[in-house]
Protein backbone atom coordinates (compact mmCIF):
# COMPACT_ATOMS: atom_id res chain seq x y z
CA UNK A 1 0.00 0.00 0.00
CA UNK A 2 1.15 3.75 -0.83
CA UNK A 3 1.71 6.38 1.62
CA UNK A 4 2.51 9.77 1.23
CA UNK A 5 5.17 11.48 3.13
CA UNK A 6 3.42 14.87 3.67
CA UNK A 7 4.62 17.30 7.16
CA UNK A 8 1.24 19.06 8.94
CA UNK A 9 1.64 22.51 7.45
CA UNK A 10 -1.02 24.31 6.48
CA UNK A 11 -2.76 24.45 3.08
CA UNK A 12 -4.33 27.27 0.68
CA UNK A 13 -7.62 25.84 1.42
CA UNK A 14 -7.54 25.90 5.29
CA UNK A 15 -7.29 29.58 5.19
CA UNK A 16 -10.46 31.54 5.67
CA UNK A 17 -12.36 28.26 6.07
CA UNK A 18 -15.82 28.37 6.66
CA UNK A 19 -16.70 27.50 10.81
CA UNK A 20 -16.99 23.86 11.59
CA UNK A 21 -18.81 21.99 14.18
CA UNK A 22 -17.37 19.18 16.44
CA UNK A 23 -18.46 16.51 18.72
CA UNK A 24 -14.47 15.64 19.29
CA UNK A 25 -14.67 13.90 22.77
CA UNK A 26 -14.08 10.50 21.49
CA UNK A 27 -11.30 10.68 19.79
CA UNK A 28 -9.03 10.68 23.03
CA UNK A 29 -11.18 7.67 24.67
CA UNK A 30 -8.78 4.39 25.10
CA UNK A 31 -9.05 2.30 21.66
CA UNK A 32 -11.39 -1.00 22.44
CA UNK A 33 -11.06 -3.83 20.69
CA UNK A 34 -13.11 -2.95 17.82
CA UNK A 35 -11.92 -1.65 14.30
CA UNK A 36 -10.93 2.15 14.17
CA UNK A 37 -12.99 3.61 11.06
CA UNK A 38 -12.41 6.86 10.14
CA UNK A 39 -15.67 7.92 8.08
CA UNK A 40 -14.89 10.79 5.84
CA UNK A 41 -17.45 11.60 3.47
CA UNK A 42 -20.18 14.23 2.14
CA UNK A 43 -22.78 11.00 2.82
CA UNK A 44 -23.07 10.44 6.72
CA UNK A 45 -24.27 7.61 8.41
CA UNK A 46 -27.88 8.75 9.53
CA UNK A 47 -31.09 7.00 10.39
CA UNK A 48 -32.26 8.67 7.18
CA UNK A 49 -33.08 6.71 3.58
CA UNK A 50 -30.82 5.57 1.20
CA UNK A 51 -27.12 5.50 1.41
CA UNK A 52 -27.10 7.58 4.34
CA UNK A 53 -29.53 4.70 6.40
CA UNK A 54 -27.74 1.63 4.33
CA UNK A 55 -23.88 2.80 6.09
CA UNK A 56 -26.26 3.63 9.45
CA UNK A 57 -26.99 0.14 9.05
CA UNK A 58 -24.02 -0.96 8.94
CA UNK A 59 -21.33 1.85 11.21
CA UNK A 60 -24.07 2.52 14.05
CA UNK A 61 -26.80 -0.02 14.31
CA UNK A 62 -24.02 -3.05 14.55
CA UNK A 63 -21.51 -2.24 16.70
CA UNK A 64 -18.33 -4.35 15.06
CA UNK A 65 -16.71 -1.02 14.34
CA UNK A 66 -15.61 2.12 16.60
CA UNK A 67 -15.98 5.08 14.50
CA UNK A 68 -15.57 8.71 13.92
CA UNK A 69 -17.55 10.99 11.30
CA UNK A 70 -16.11 13.86 9.48
CA UNK A 71 -18.43 15.17 6.90
CA UNK A 72 -19.68 18.67 5.02
CA UNK A 73 -23.06 17.63 5.05
CA UNK A 74 -25.52 19.40 7.63
CA UNK A 75 -27.55 16.28 8.02
CA UNK A 76 -24.96 14.99 10.87
CA UNK A 77 -26.24 17.55 12.98
CA UNK A 78 -30.41 16.80 12.36
CA UNK A 79 -30.23 13.61 14.35
CA UNK A 80 -28.96 12.21 17.60
CA UNK A 81 -26.29 10.08 16.20
CA UNK A 82 -24.43 8.08 18.92
CA UNK A 83 -20.95 8.69 17.66
CA UNK A 84 -18.37 11.25 17.49
CA UNK A 85 -18.36 13.93 14.32
CA UNK A 86 -16.56 16.84 12.62
CA UNK A 87 -19.13 19.17 10.77
CA UNK A 88 -16.27 20.86 7.90
CA UNK A 89 -16.58 23.19 4.92
CA UNK A 90 -14.95 24.47 2.11
CA UNK A 91 -13.53 27.99 3.04
CA UNK A 92 -15.57 30.91 3.04
CA UNK A 93 -14.27 32.89 -0.43
CA UNK A 94 -14.94 29.30 -2.57
CA UNK A 95 -18.63 29.02 -1.10
CA UNK A 96 -19.47 32.61 -2.24
CA UNK A 97 -17.69 32.41 -5.71
CA UNK A 98 -20.13 29.29 -5.88
CA UNK A 99 -22.94 32.34 -5.83
CA UNK A 100 -21.95 33.99 -8.54
CA UNK A 101 -22.59 33.34 -12.91
CA UNK A 102 -18.95 31.64 -12.55
CA UNK A 103 -20.47 28.95 -10.01
CA UNK A 104 -20.37 25.98 -12.28
CA UNK A 105 -16.35 26.64 -13.08
CA UNK A 106 -15.93 26.98 -9.11
CA UNK A 107 -18.36 24.27 -8.11
CA UNK A 108 -15.61 22.45 -10.22
CA UNK A 109 -12.53 23.76 -8.92
CA UNK A 110 -14.44 22.42 -5.82
CA UNK A 111 -14.46 18.88 -7.31
CA UNK A 112 -11.56 18.60 -8.98
CA UNK A 113 -8.81 20.63 -6.55
CA UNK A 114 -10.06 21.07 -3.34
CA UNK A 115 -9.82 17.32 -1.97
CA UNK A 116 -6.28 17.90 -2.27
CA UNK A 117 -5.75 19.81 0.23
CA UNK A 118 -6.54 18.74 4.19
CA UNK A 119 -8.12 20.98 6.46
CA UNK A 120 -6.55 21.70 9.37
CA UNK A 121 -9.11 20.68 11.76
CA UNK A 122 -10.09 17.70 9.99
CA UNK A 123 -6.73 16.40 10.07
CA UNK A 124 -6.02 17.01 13.65
CA UNK A 125 -9.52 15.07 14.35
CA UNK A 126 -7.94 11.98 11.97
CA UNK A 127 -4.74 12.28 14.11
CA UNK A 128 -5.97 12.36 17.11
CA UNK A 129 -8.52 8.91 16.28
CA UNK A 130 -5.70 6.91 14.96
CA UNK A 131 -7.82 5.14 12.94
CA UNK A 132 -7.37 1.50 11.27
CA UNK A 133 -9.07 2.43 8.14
CA UNK A 134 -10.37 5.52 6.18
CA UNK A 135 -13.43 5.10 4.79
CA UNK A 136 -15.25 7.04 1.98
CA UNK A 137 -17.86 6.91 -0.26
CA UNK A 138 -16.84 7.68 -4.30
CA UNK A 139 -19.84 7.72 -6.42
CA UNK A 140 -21.52 9.36 -7.27
CA UNK A 141 -17.93 11.78 -7.72
CA UNK A 142 -17.62 13.99 -4.56
CA UNK A 143 -14.27 16.04 -3.51
CA UNK A 144 -14.49 14.19 -0.21
CA UNK A 145 -13.45 11.31 -1.62
CA UNK A 146 -10.15 12.48 -2.80
CA UNK A 147 -9.75 14.41 1.02
CA UNK A 148 -10.54 10.76 2.67
CA UNK A 149 -7.52 9.42 0.11
CA UNK A 150 -5.70 12.15 1.04
CA UNK A 151 -5.77 11.34 4.46
CA UNK A 152 -5.74 7.61 4.27
CA UNK A 153 -2.35 8.05 2.94
CA UNK A 154 -0.60 10.83 5.40
CA UNK A 155 -2.12 8.09 8.43
CA UNK A 156 -0.43 5.41 6.20
CA UNK A 157 -3.87 3.32 6.69
CA UNK A 158 -5.86 1.72 4.08
CA UNK A 159 -8.59 3.38 2.37
CA UNK A 160 -11.43 2.30 1.74
CA UNK A 161 -14.69 3.06 -0.64
CA UNK A 162 -18.09 2.40 -1.66
CA UNK A 163 -18.91 2.91 -5.24
CA UNK A 164 -22.83 2.99 -4.95
CA UNK A 165 -23.57 5.49 -7.47
CA UNK A 166 -22.44 6.39 -11.56
CA UNK A 167 -20.01 9.37 -10.90
CA UNK A 168 -22.35 11.65 -12.96
CA UNK A 169 -25.12 10.83 -10.82
CA UNK A 170 -26.90 14.10 -9.29
CA UNK A 171 -23.85 16.00 -10.07
CA UNK A 172 -24.05 19.81 -11.61
CA UNK A 173 -20.82 19.86 -13.76
CA UNK A 174 -19.68 21.75 -16.74
CA UNK A 175 -19.41 19.81 -19.58
CA UNK A 176 -16.17 20.77 -20.54
CA UNK A 177 -14.87 18.75 -17.81
CA UNK A 178 -16.96 15.43 -17.84
CA UNK A 179 -14.27 13.05 -19.61
CA UNK A 180 -11.82 14.33 -16.22
CA UNK A 181 -14.41 13.89 -13.76
CA UNK A 182 -14.90 10.11 -15.11
CA UNK A 183 -11.47 9.80 -15.23
CA UNK A 184 -10.58 11.11 -11.82
CA UNK A 185 -13.46 8.20 -10.89
CA UNK A 186 -11.86 5.41 -12.33
CA UNK A 187 -8.44 6.22 -11.17
CA UNK A 188 -9.69 6.52 -7.95
CA UNK A 189 -11.34 3.19 -8.24
CA UNK A 190 -8.11 1.61 -8.90
CA UNK A 191 -6.24 3.48 -5.98
CA UNK A 192 -8.51 2.06 -3.50
CA UNK A 193 -7.00 -0.61 -1.37
CA UNK A 194 -10.82 -1.85 -1.16
CA UNK A 195 -13.45 -1.19 -3.29
CA UNK A 196 -16.97 -1.93 -2.81
CA UNK A 197 -19.55 -2.20 -5.81
CA UNK A 198 -23.61 -1.97 -5.14
CA UNK A 199 -24.04 -4.26 -7.97
CA UNK A 200 -22.41 -6.47 -10.49
CA UNK A 201 -23.35 -3.89 -12.73
CA UNK A 202 -21.47 -1.52 -10.70
CA UNK A 203 -18.31 -3.92 -11.10
CA UNK A 204 -18.93 -4.69 -14.56
CA UNK A 205 -18.41 -1.26 -15.23
CA UNK A 206 -15.30 -0.05 -13.29
CA UNK A 207 -13.93 -3.41 -14.12
CA UNK A 208 -10.73 -5.48 -12.60
CA UNK A 209 -9.33 -4.55 -9.35
CA UNK A 210 -7.50 -6.65 -7.39
CA UNK A 211 -9.79 -6.11 -4.08
CA UNK A 212 -12.97 -5.05 -5.07
CA UNK A 213 -16.11 -6.85 -4.42
CA UNK A 214 -19.86 -6.43 -4.51
CA UNK A 215 -21.49 -5.15 -1.08
CA UNK A 216 -25.03 -4.58 -2.22
CA UNK A 217 -27.41 -1.76 -0.16
CA UNK A 218 -27.65 -3.61 3.82
CA UNK A 219 -31.83 -2.97 3.79
CA UNK A 220 -34.27 -3.25 6.43
CA UNK A 221 -34.60 -6.56 8.44
CA UNK A 222 -37.30 -8.88 8.05
CA UNK A 223 -38.84 -9.12 11.69
CA UNK A 224 -41.81 -11.33 11.25
CA UNK A 225 -40.45 -14.18 9.12
CA UNK A 226 -44.36 -16.07 9.94
CA UNK A 227 -46.38 -13.05 8.71
CA UNK A 228 -49.48 -14.64 6.17
CA UNK A 229 -49.75 -12.62 3.17
CA UNK A 230 -53.13 -11.76 2.38
CA UNK A 231 -53.55 -11.00 -1.42
CA UNK A 232 -55.70 -7.60 -2.11
CA UNK A 233 -59.52 -8.03 -3.23
CA UNK A 234 -61.18 -5.23 -4.48
CA UNK A 235 -64.24 -5.50 -2.65
CA UNK A 236 -64.90 -1.86 -4.11
CA UNK A 237 -62.06 -0.20 -2.89
CA UNK A 238 -59.19 1.08 -5.07
CA UNK A 239 -55.61 -1.02 -4.46
CA UNK A 240 -53.07 1.45 -3.17
CA UNK A 241 -49.70 1.58 -5.02
CA UNK A 242 -46.93 2.98 -2.74
CA UNK A 243 -43.78 4.55 -3.81
CA UNK A 244 -40.69 6.02 -1.82
CA UNK A 245 -37.66 7.42 -2.69
CA UNK A 246 -35.71 10.18 -4.79
CA UNK A 247 -38.60 12.82 -6.36
CA UNK A 248 -35.37 14.26 -8.16
CA UNK A 249 -34.06 13.30 -11.78
CA UNK A 250 -36.30 11.43 -13.53
CA UNK A 251 -38.27 9.62 -11.21
CA UNK A 252 -40.37 12.66 -10.42
CA UNK A 253 -41.37 12.62 -14.06
CA UNK A 254 -41.77 9.21 -14.56
CA UNK A 255 -44.50 9.17 -11.16
CA UNK A 256 -45.89 12.18 -12.71
CA UNK A 257 -46.69 10.61 -16.07
CA UNK A 258 -48.14 7.54 -13.86
CA UNK A 259 -50.38 8.54 -12.18
CA UNK A 260 -51.82 11.00 -14.65
CA UNK A 261 -52.14 7.91 -16.45
CA UNK A 262 -54.25 6.06 -14.08
CA UNK A 263 -56.64 8.92 -13.56
CA UNK A 264 -59.29 6.43 -14.45
CA UNK A 265 -57.96 3.62 -13.04
CA UNK A 266 -58.97 1.79 -9.94
CA UNK A 267 -55.44 2.43 -8.29
CA UNK A 268 -54.57 4.57 -5.69
CA UNK A 269 -50.71 6.05 -5.33
CA UNK A 270 -49.38 7.00 -2.05
CA UNK A 271 -46.07 8.80 -2.80
CA UNK A 272 -43.07 9.31 -0.02
CA UNK A 273 -40.35 11.44 -0.39
CA UNK A 274 -38.53 14.89 -0.18
CA UNK A 275 -40.04 17.44 -2.23
CA UNK A 276 -36.99 19.52 -2.12
CA UNK A 277 -35.72 18.79 -5.71
CA UNK A 278 -38.98 16.94 -6.98
CA UNK A 279 -38.71 17.33 -10.99
CA UNK A 280 -42.46 16.74 -11.51
CA UNK A 281 -43.94 19.86 -12.49
CA UNK A 282 -45.43 22.84 -10.09
CA UNK A 283 -49.32 21.64 -11.39
CA UNK A 284 -48.90 17.91 -10.60
CA UNK A 285 -47.34 19.32 -6.84
CA UNK A 286 -50.30 21.25 -6.89
CA UNK A 287 -52.62 18.23 -7.70
CA UNK A 288 -50.75 15.11 -5.78
CA UNK A 289 -51.07 17.62 -2.67
CA UNK A 290 -54.75 18.29 -3.03
CA UNK A 291 -55.52 14.67 -3.87
CA UNK A 292 -53.31 13.14 -1.23
CA UNK A 293 -51.05 11.06 -3.34
CA UNK A 294 -48.08 13.04 -2.03
CA UNK A 295 -47.31 12.31 1.98
CA UNK A 296 -44.45 13.92 2.25
CA UNK A 297 -40.98 12.63 3.81
CA UNK A 298 -41.35 10.72 7.19
CA UNK A 299 -39.25 8.54 9.30
CA UNK A 300 -38.49 4.99 8.42
CA UNK A 301 -40.98 3.37 11.01
CA UNK A 302 -43.48 5.19 9.45
CA UNK A 303 -42.67 4.81 6.14
CA UNK A 304 -43.00 1.11 7.18
CA UNK A 305 -46.15 1.46 8.50
CA UNK A 306 -47.33 2.88 4.93
CA UNK A 307 -45.90 0.17 3.08
CA UNK A 308 -47.42 -2.36 4.82
CA UNK A 309 -51.00 -1.37 4.60
CA UNK A 310 -50.67 -0.47 0.73
CA UNK A 311 -51.25 -3.93 -1.83
CA UNK A 312 -48.66 -3.06 -3.97
CA UNK A 313 -44.90 -1.74 -4.16
CA UNK A 314 -43.69 0.52 -6.80
CA UNK A 315 -39.97 0.90 -7.90
CA UNK A 316 -39.35 2.97 -11.27
CA UNK A 317 -35.74 3.22 -12.67
CA UNK A 318 -35.36 5.46 -15.48
CA UNK A 319 -35.31 4.84 -19.90
CA UNK A 320 -33.40 6.77 -21.53
CA UNK A 321 -29.45 7.34 -22.41
CA UNK A 322 -29.49 10.04 -19.84
CA UNK A 323 -29.81 7.47 -17.03
CA UNK A 324 -28.93 4.57 -18.75
CA UNK A 325 -25.54 4.00 -16.95
CA UNK A 326 -26.89 5.00 -13.80
CA UNK A 327 -29.49 2.64 -13.67
CA UNK A 328 -27.18 -0.39 -14.87
CA UNK A 329 -24.68 0.14 -12.17
CA UNK A 330 -26.78 1.54 -8.93
CA UNK A 331 -28.51 -0.50 -6.72
CA UNK A 332 -31.71 0.65 -4.45
CA UNK A 333 -31.92 0.32 -0.99
CA UNK A 334 -35.52 0.87 -1.26
CA UNK A 335 -35.77 -2.59 -3.00
CA UNK A 336 -34.23 -4.57 -0.37
CA UNK A 337 -36.13 -2.42 2.24
CA UNK A 338 -38.90 -3.33 -0.32
CA UNK A 339 -38.93 -7.09 0.48
CA UNK A 340 -39.24 -6.99 4.18
CA UNK A 341 -42.51 -5.07 3.51
CA UNK A 342 -44.12 -8.75 2.47
CA UNK A 343 -46.31 -6.46 -0.10
CA UNK A 344 -45.84 -7.30 -4.26
CA UNK A 345 -43.11 -5.50 -5.72
CA UNK A 346 -43.85 -4.05 -9.32
CA UNK A 347 -40.33 -2.62 -11.48
CA UNK A 348 -41.24 -0.40 -13.84
CA UNK A 349 -37.83 -0.28 -15.67
CA UNK A 350 -35.78 -1.11 -18.29
CA UNK A 351 -34.21 -4.62 -19.35
CA UNK A 352 -30.47 -4.21 -17.91
CA UNK A 353 -31.16 -1.62 -14.43
CA UNK A 354 -29.74 -3.59 -11.85
CA UNK A 355 -33.66 -4.15 -10.48
CA UNK A 356 -34.48 -6.11 -13.18
CA UNK A 357 -31.57 -8.45 -13.39
CA UNK A 358 -32.45 -9.43 -9.51
CA UNK A 359 -35.76 -9.93 -10.04
CA UNK A 360 -35.41 -11.60 -13.00
CA UNK A 361 -33.79 -14.23 -11.06
CA UNK A 362 -35.70 -14.77 -8.56
CA UNK A 363 -39.18 -13.85 -10.46
CA UNK A 364 -39.50 -11.47 -7.21
CA UNK A 365 -41.23 -8.37 -9.17
CA UNK A 366 -43.35 -8.10 -11.66
CA UNK A 367 -41.31 -6.43 -14.20
CA UNK A 368 -42.77 -3.81 -16.65
CA UNK A 369 -39.87 -2.60 -19.44
CA UNK A 370 -41.53 -0.13 -21.61
CA UNK A 371 -41.49 3.48 -20.93
CA UNK A 372 -45.14 3.48 -21.92
CA UNK A 373 -46.77 4.94 -18.51
CA UNK A 374 -50.10 3.63 -19.37
CA UNK A 375 -48.99 -0.13 -20.33
CA UNK A 376 -47.33 0.57 -16.45
CA UNK A 377 -50.80 1.12 -14.96
CA UNK A 378 -52.39 -1.86 -16.99
CA UNK A 379 -49.27 -4.36 -15.33
CA UNK A 380 -50.12 -2.66 -11.79
CA UNK A 381 -54.18 -3.38 -12.80
CA UNK A 382 -53.20 -6.98 -13.57
CA UNK A 383 -50.86 -7.82 -10.51
CA UNK A 384 -53.45 -6.16 -8.23
CA UNK A 385 -56.65 -8.82 -9.78
CA UNK A 386 -54.63 -11.70 -9.59
CA UNK A 387 -54.29 -12.97 -5.93
CA UNK A 388 -52.20 -16.10 -7.16
CA UNK A 389 -49.61 -13.87 -8.97
CA UNK A 390 -49.35 -11.61 -5.58
CA UNK A 391 -48.82 -14.69 -3.55
CA UNK A 392 -46.08 -15.86 -5.79
CA UNK A 393 -43.83 -12.53 -5.59
CA UNK A 394 -44.48 -12.39 -2.17
CA UNK A 395 -43.24 -16.05 -1.67
CA UNK A 396 -40.52 -15.97 -4.41
CA UNK A 397 -39.21 -12.23 -2.99
CA UNK A 398 -39.36 -13.85 0.55
CA UNK A 399 -36.66 -16.73 -1.01
CA UNK A 400 -34.47 -13.53 -2.64
CA UNK A 401 -34.33 -11.80 0.61
CA UNK A 402 -33.07 -14.68 2.70
CA UNK A 403 -31.08 -16.32 -0.21
CA UNK A 404 -29.36 -13.35 -1.07
CA UNK A 405 -30.17 -10.17 0.74
CA UNK A 406 -30.60 -11.13 4.46
CA UNK A 407 -28.85 -7.77 6.21
CA UNK A 408 -26.44 -9.66 8.32
CA UNK A 409 -24.99 -11.67 5.49
CA UNK A 410 -24.80 -8.46 3.52
CA UNK A 411 -23.01 -6.56 6.55
CA UNK A 412 -20.24 -9.84 6.44
CA UNK A 413 -19.25 -8.68 3.15
CA UNK A 414 -17.97 -5.80 4.77
CA UNK A 415 -16.69 -6.66 8.25
CA UNK A 416 -14.83 -9.69 6.74
CA UNK A 417 -12.86 -7.45 3.55
CA UNK A 418 -12.39 -4.77 6.40
CA UNK A 419 -10.70 -7.14 8.42
CA UNK A 420 -8.44 -8.73 6.01
CA UNK A 421 -7.26 -5.55 4.91
CA UNK A 422 -6.54 -4.44 8.42
CA UNK A 423 -4.62 -7.15 9.39
CA UNK A 424 -2.36 -7.39 6.47
CA UNK A 425 -1.61 -3.64 6.94
CA UNK A 426 -0.68 -4.79 10.52
CA UNK A 427 1.55 -7.41 9.32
Amino acid sequence: MRTVDENDRVHPMDVDSADSTRNLQAPTTPRDKRMRVLYLNYIPPVPSWGTAMSFYRHFVERHDFEIFVATDSLEVQQYQVPYPFLRFDIPKWLKRMQHTRFYRWFWQYNQSIAGYFVPQQVWQAARAFKPDLVFTIAGSWNWTARLAQRVARRLGVPLAASFNDWFDFGVVMHPYFRGSMESAFRKFYQDCDLAFCTSEGMLEALGPHPNAHVLYPIGNSMVDNKHQFIPFASNGRPATVFFAGSLSFWYGLMLERLVLAGADSPLRFEIFGSHVHASWSASFDSFARTAGVYRGQVPFDRLRTHAQEADLLLLPMGFGDECAQTERTSFKTKFLDYLTFQKPIVIWGPEYCSAVRVAREFDAAECYTSPDAAGCIVALENVARSSERQKQLVANAHRMYHSRFEPSRIHAVLLRECEKLVRRQHR
